[in-house]
């Protein structure tokens, strides 16, 4: 095939019209999609489908149409990323902090105050020519104040192991609960690192010289309120944001659960810099498995590269201190979009500027994590995407399926993984924002996206026979067949073509190259359910510009084949076979086409074709 337009794949590799789409819900009052996200509350086992538009307010279907969710809201014109963990829905945009939803409200954090009246002062003797500086942060419940003021001590040992130095400062005005515990850093004048920590309600602290963690400094943004972001996901039972504002390059980790809402070196917790201040910022995150080696890893993406990072823990001082190590995968290429990142099996999948590339294991290459370019073969359909589409496409893994959607131009590519074929692109009225599929209480799969264009959620269905009552115009078209040499022409004899599943009409042209070089129609026919009609006619371009012995009839379904046999008896170079739909029922299966032609002999061809 060279154009498979609304068509998808069945069986062996049969081509058929593409599933049809309904409204299934109204998701806001104005706008596009911004966000889908089908969830299960685990103590009861209910499902709520969450979506967000331009309007800002996040919503949940409520039959039809949608239930507001109060506690928090949205600026407009911006996308929302969530995640689940620990029986609640995390959400988090670059324009308003973490969000929490319980299934019953909205919660957002409280912003504390940055700790203030900091002193310093030796318990025991000590003297040196070292000058060592102090600071503290306060933690909320889900991340940390920036730096107090410095203090700082001159004439002290290089070595302060063994020399006690007693902290002191004012505690932070907090409703109880929000305040959780303070961080005190230690070092050089302006490379402070974390040297411990102490409960809310002391705020005293024993530096008795520890080493620390060297690589934890203080945060540079107040996160009290939350971190901002434009990616969050689930790592096991940690959350990992990323896409932080004026941080283009750190990735934020949470501690474990039940600690997985603070972000803080205390409660386990921390961030790394992928390759920082590089000119390249994350683009999305992913998790991936290991079956070899029985890990997970993080798999962070940049527009032109895409790292592995991996956690660990280090012992300081009796706390579990998170410890990070990246490395990278490839610098070859990255990816455009965050939502086009989808497991595929044990793949992962995502788009860019170029295609769509598969990350994977290849043991073959000493445990080696992988990424190859899967669209060499369609790469000229990116070439015409926009910015726009290629930075804000969207997938899912459907019906073992690689569903990949523009929202600009309203089209959608498909990797079939199970015939290792790609088909499309689909083309529907609306431009898809997210795709999100779940599976209900009576075990079927739905699959569904948000529209990019208005506030509806579309259900996507085989049983659909249209896009919402618009017509799912289908296009085949095949490769152009020359009979195995291209320098000869033929005679075309016969074209035999078999159907399966015939409803309505079929309108088949066959196309080939004739002895001046222009591509004509040699036949146009039409193919119904009915045996007794559906005959092949004389063709266009024959008699003038007439097509005569066309056929019409009536929409008749047929489960059974339908085998029709054209004579063409022509001089050709090549032939291409073209079926087209145009009706809202018209559908069929395309099993098989055979073609009988006979090699002319090579002083047959056109005289125009040869140079002096």
């Amino acid at each position: 095939m060279v154009v498979a337009q609304n068509l998808m794949l069945v069986g062996s590799g049969v081509p058929t019209k593409r599933w049809g789409s309904q409204d299934y819900f109204r998701a806001g009052v104005t706008g596009g999609g911004r966000l889908l996200h089908p969830v299960v509350q685990d103590s009861t086992g209910v499902i709520e489908i969450l979506a967000m538009t331009d309007w800002g307010i996040l919503t949940k279907k409520n039959g039809a149409s949608y239930t507001a969710l109060t506690g928090a809201s949205w600026a407009s014109g911006y996308d929302v990323c969530s995640t689940q963990l620990g029986g609640n829905v995390y959400l988090i945009s670059q324009q308003k902090e973490l969000v929490k939803y319980n299934f019953n409200t909205l919660t957002s954090f409280s912003t504390l105050s940055v700790p203030a009246g900091l002193s310093a002062t030796p318990v025991s003797a000590a003297s040196g020519f070292a000058t060592w500086s102090w600071l503290v942060t306060a933690i909320g419940k889900v991340g940390e104040t920036t730096q107090s003021n410095r203090f700082s001590l001159a004439s002290l040992p290089q070595d302060l192991s063994g020399r006690d130095i007693r902290l002191t400062w004012t505690p932070v005005s907090a409703t109880s609960g929000d305040l959780t515990g303070y961080n005190v850093y230690r070092g050089a004048i302006g490379r402070e690192s974390w040297i411990g920590g102490t409960n809310p309600q002391t705020t005293s602290y024993i530096d008795t010289g520890g080493s620390g963690d060297p690589y934890l400094f203080p945060p540079t943004v107040n996160t009290t309120g939350g971190p901002k972001g434009k990616y969050i996901i689930r790592y096991q039972d940690r959350l990992v944001i990323a896409g932080i504002p004026n941080d283009p390059t750190k990735v934020l980790i949470s501690g474990r659960y039940p600690d997985h809402e603070k972000f803080d070196g205390f409660y386990g917790g921390g961030y790394t810099l992928i390759e920082p201040d590089s000119g390249e910022a994350i683009t999305g995150l992913a998790t991936y498995y290991q079956s070899s080696t029985n890990t997970q890893t993080i798999i962070v993406f940049k527009e032109r590269s895409v790292w592995e990072l991996r956690l660990g823990t280090i012992d300081v001082d009796g706390f579990g201190i998170l410890s990070t190590a990246y490395r990278l995968l490839t610098v070859s290429q990255g990816c455009s979009s965050h939502y086009s990142i989808v497991a595929v099996e044990n793949d992962i999948m995502f788009a860019n500027r170029k295609g769509i590339y598969v990350l994977r294991y290849q043991p073959q290459l000493i445990n080696v994590i992988n990424a190859n370019e899967m669209s060499a073969k369609i790469r000229t359909f990116f070439e015409q995407l926009s910015d726009t589409d290629l930075t804000t496409a969207t997938a899912a893994y459907i019906d073992k399926k690689y569903v990949l959607s523009f929202r600009e131009s309203k089209k959608t590519i498909i990797f079939d993984r199970e015939r290792l074929s790609f088909m499309g692109p689909w083309i529907t009225p609306f431009g898809i924002a997210r795709w999100a599929k779940y599976v209900d209480s009576a075990g079927t799969e739905h699959w569904m996206a948000i529209d990019s264009s208005d506030q509806m959620v579309t259900a996507f269905n085989k049983n659909y026979q249209d896009d919402k009552g618009d017509v799912i115009l289908t296009s085949f078209k095949s490769r152009k067949a020359d009979f195995g040499d291209w320098t000869l022409f033929k005679t075309l004899n016969e074209v035999f073509m078999n159907f399966r599943a015939v409803v309505g009409k079929v309108d088949v042209n066959i196309y080939i190259e004739d002895r001046t070089g222009r591509t004509v129609t040699a036949k146009s026919f039409t193919v119904t359910a009915s045996t007794s009609e559906g005959s092949s006619g004389i063709g266009v371009h024959q008699l003038g510009d007439i097509p005569l012995g066309l056929t019409s009839g009536s929409a008749v379904s047929s489960t059974d084949e339908v085998p029709r046999k054209a004579f063409i008896y022509k001089p050709a170079r090549y032939m291409q076979i073209e079926i087209r739909t145009t009706n809202r029922t018209d559908n069929y299966e395309l099993l098989g086409v055979k073609a009988v032609a006979i090699p002319q002999a090579r002083g047959n061809n056109p005289s125009f074709w040869n140079v002096s």
